[in-house]
């Protein structure tokens, strides 16, 4: 099936309903317009008929993005998050689902921890004695618009995809829209569908031509490098990839320039990747590659953790049950639409068992330091049952699973929810509004929980 066939199935009225129901009614976010998901609910036949027509014909607009700022700590700029309309995001998601559609053989877009899976195994291999850890220098904003469309055009002929993708990347995101905002010339929004796939086709040359090379081993999560390699090769193989982003417009740090931003070693070494921690421990007189979550991530949770039960102690309503309920989702996590949620998911290719008893013990001094009578469940517990038993364990929840019943249970014990005389379809928008509200801050494995499909 060609491109274009894919996209005038993907924006069909019935199947841009579907994506709105499955990926963004839920959803709290406003664009710029401020329609909230109440007032679209009410155009959404009008609307999914207006961006079916015009996507088709190529004349579709988009909105100007709403800007989010998201702050990445102290001494950082802060990260610019573009946030469009309810119409749009139906139409980038649809958009998105075509790329993804049509580098599918081309593309891989794996789960950090599978990534971290391969490296692990990789480490433990003793083919190499060295790493590379390299960081793209302000990715997304620097991305340019014509080398993108250029390898876009090696595989989608059809203008009205191509003009609709260049559109959508120009639109500029704005606090408040002017007259006088001008169309971006360069960088992709980061916040959209599209984002993704389009920033891994725009690398798509120079991961094929690193992950080709003998005896090295390359691997790239967004704008996260490492390579693994022997030591004589190490500084060459830094230069010639930095040699290469600049080709296409892009800074990668230098590891000798640059070592606080990019760094080499040897495996003997303790180094990061993508949140996770890799050093080697003696164990029994051998030199054994561990891996664990990188104290930032641990420090992180650890906050989040108390903050539940700082929340507690600050409500008006006081809910055990609700405390307990809180709790156990940020300790096991869950899945919900098909995806699985949480920090141990995230973090599933750990070995560290000591840290996962020190984290049970941490909860534990939580609750006798805000003295409450309740008992929560595991994190040693909870590792066993994802790594073990995922696809058939009833200890971490299943959303995707739960029944009418279950779901007022949840919404009458938890939320205090009054649901009578309502229908089961709103009792079903009442739980997933709420668990979705409760699960964003969970990180998200972004693909699809095969025992949920």
């Amino acid at each position: 099936m060609s491109a274009k066939a894919k996209f005038n199935k993907a924006f069909t009225p019935k199947n841009l309903k579907k994506i709105y129901m499955e990926h963004i009614v839920l959803s709290r976010a406003t664009g710029i317009d401020n329609l909230t998901q109440k007032q679209f609910w009410r155009l959404l036949k009008d609307q999914i008929a207006i961006t079916s027509r015009k996507a088709k014909a190529g004349t579709y607009t988009f909105t100007k993005y709403k800007l989010k700022l998201v702050n990445k700590g102290r001494g950082k700029a802060p990260r610019e998050i573009s946030i469009p309309t309810i119409r749009d995001r139906i139409c980038l998601r649809a958009l998105c689902n075509v790329l993804m559609e049509t580098y599918k053989d081309t593309i891989s877009f794996q789960l950090p921890q599978d990534t971290v899976r391969i490296v692990k195994n990789s480490v433990g291999s003793k083919k190499y004695n060295s790493y590379i850890k390299l960081d793209v220098s302000n990715f997304y904003p620097t991305i340019k618009h014509e080398e993108l469309l250029k390898r876009l055009r090696s595989k989608i002929r059809s203008n009205v995809i191509l003009d609709m993708i260049e559109r959508a990347i120009s639109t500029p995101t704005v606090s408040k829209p002017t007259k006088s905002d001008i169309a971006n010339t360069i960088g992709v929004p980061q916040g959209l569908a599209i984002s993704n796939v389009l920033a891994a086709i725009y690398l798509v040359n120079i991961d094929k031509k690193f992950s080709t090379i003998p005896n090295v081993r390359y691997f790239r999560y967004v704008d996260d490098i490492l390579i693994l390699c022997n030591r004589n090769k190490t500084e060459h193989i830094a230069k010639e990839i930095v040699h290469e982003f600049r080709a296409i417009g892009l800074t990668v740090h230098d590891p000798i320039e640059s070592p606080h931003k990019s760094s080499m070693g040897s495996l003997g070494e303790r180094f990061d990747y993508l949140g996770y921690e890799f050093r080697n421990e003696i164990i029994k007189k051998k030199s054994t590659p561990i891996t664990t979550a990188r104290s930032g991530s641990i420090d992180k949770l650890k906050d989040s953790l108390a903050s539940i039960f700082t929340g507690y102690k600050h409500s008006k309503i006081r809910s055990l049950d609700f405390l307990t309920w809180r709790l156990n989702m940020r300790i096991t996590g869950c899945v919900f639409q098909q995806k699985s949620r949480g920090w141990l998911f995230f973090f599933s290719e750990i070995e560290d068992e000591k840290l996962l008893h020190q984290l049970d013990m941490y909860v534990q001094r939580l609750v006798d330091r805000f003295d409450v009578k309740i008992s929560p469940k595991s994190f040693v517990r909870a590792f066993h049952e994802i790594s073990h038993r995922r696809y058939v364990t009833n200890y971490v929840p299943n959303f995707d699973k739960y029944t009418i019943p279950q779901m007022q249970n949840v919404l009458e014990n938890f939320f205090n929810k009054n649901i009578s005389g309502l229908t089961d379809e709103e009792i079903e928008y009442e739980f997933k509004k709420r668990i979705d509200r409760q699960s964003r801050e969970l990180l998200i494995d972004l693909a699809t929980n095969s025992s949920a499909s």
